[in-house]
């Protein structure tokens, strides 16, 4: 009698655990609800919990109709006040992390295997993006927020890691004010700060592409990653929205404008395989601001915290930019979504660590002498 009254008080214990206010299961059922998230009378039943020493994560079985919802994951994070992920693959899959992304990290100058670099650090360590799977980024989010810390963390990992290998073309439309100054090294072919310079560097990249398609077409090759070949080219555009024509531009200046933004959607529509990489970033994206064939192109895309709803859908396809906080911190999206917070580099720390690359005044005039070149457009 005592065993059979012990074993009914430990199931009234564990039922009433189960439905504590304060439990997790608790609170996500009474989100489920608060949201409407249900068909008819039919809620989302949870069916197992997976434990994790860094998580735990609750599987639901949902009713025929209801699919993932984008809101869900904002909700939940605010009513449990920790760290959530939310995904579908048939099954609601709910994983609750016991610790949150660190507000600040320093970057760490490891070296990394091929290609790869250190994105940030994510719920479950950090994160690495490989150019050479996904060869193109679109990289979003209002001044101030980490798009060009970011920039310069690419930058630093690729000279870092690849001093021989890389080589950067870079349009800085903030008159060149953030990547002048490493224009004197080695791995850096030219910076523009114009749309006009911009013109000229993208008719060179292009004129390169082209003998490297010939050379590609008589080796029989269709993919740098099958050949021997280490080069990778990389073009960095910050604050590509300046390349966009307005209405009150003439129509001879508006020949450039459009150029450029031709030439960013051929390189980045055929160059990948041929180991060209575009990384396009812009304060504010739009359908005009950001080219159609740069974001449909580009599969990874970043976006630190922006203004509004519509402005995060455009850049990574759905809300939550407009929920971001934290300075440096970013969603990273690829065929999955990860919220990460970026390493922070500084100038004076790239100086330091790669100031042997830099080249002399001479070797710097060498490369300004290259630009004279005369370009027509249209």
């Amino acid at each position: 009698m005592f065993e059979m009254a012990f074993a009914v008080a430990g199931c009234s214990y564990i039922a009433a655990r189960m439905f504590m206010p304060d439990s997790d299961r608790y609170k996500i059922k009474k989100a489920f609800r608060n949201l409407n998230y249900r068909v008819k009378d039919h809620d989302p039943s949870l069916i197992r919990t997976i434990k994790k020493d860094d998580y735990q994560e609750y599987v639901y079985n949902v009713p025929y109709g209801l699919i993932d919802d984008s809101k869900l994951q904002q909700v939940l994070q605010k009513t449990l006040d920790r760290s959530v992920h939310v995904y579908f693959d048939g099954k609601l899959h709910v994983r609750v992390y016991k610790s949150s992304i660190p507000k600040r990290i320093a970057y760490n100058w490891q070296q990394s295997d091929g290609w790869t670099l250190p994105i940030g650090i994510g719920l479950s360590g950090m994160v690495m993006h490989d150019f050479d799977k996904v060869p193109h980024m679109t990289v979003a989010g209002a001044t101030r927020q980490g798009k060009t810390v970011l920039l310069k963390l690419i930058l630093a990992h690729l000279i870092s890691n690849h001093p021989d290998d890389a080589e950067i073309y870079i349009v800085d439309m903030k008159g060149g004010l953030e990547f002048g100054p490493y224009e004197r090294m080695k791995q850096i072919k030219r910076v523009a700060s114009s749309v006009d310079e911009a013109g000229e560097l993208f008719e060179h990249i292009l004129a390169e592409m082209r003998q490297r398609m010939k050379m590609f077409r008589e080796k029989e090759y269709t993919n740098i990653l099958d050949t021997d070949l280490k080069r990778r080219t990389f073009i960095i555009v910050d604050e590509g929205a300046e390349l966009t024509p307005s209405a009150f531009h003439s129509k001879d200046e508006k020949k450039v404008y459009q150029y450029c933004q031709q030439a960013l959607s051929e390189i980045t529509r055929i160059a990948g395989a041929m180991g060209y990489r575009n990384i396009f970033c812009t304060q504010y994206p739009t359908a005009d601001t950001l080219p159609r064939q740069v974001k449909q192109n580009s599969d990874a895309k970043i976006s630190f915290r922006l203004p509004t709803e519509v402005a995060s859908r455009v850049a990574i396809d759905e809300s939550g930019a407009e929920q971001i906080s934290n300075v440096g911190r970013a969603i990273y999206r690829t065929h999955e979504r990860q919220e990460i917070q970026v390493p922070y580099v500084s100038d004076e720390e790239i100086k330091e660590k790669l100031g042997r690359y830099m080249e002399d005044v001479t070797g710097r005039e060498e490369k300004i002498a290259r630009r004279k070149d005369i370009v027509h457009f249209g």
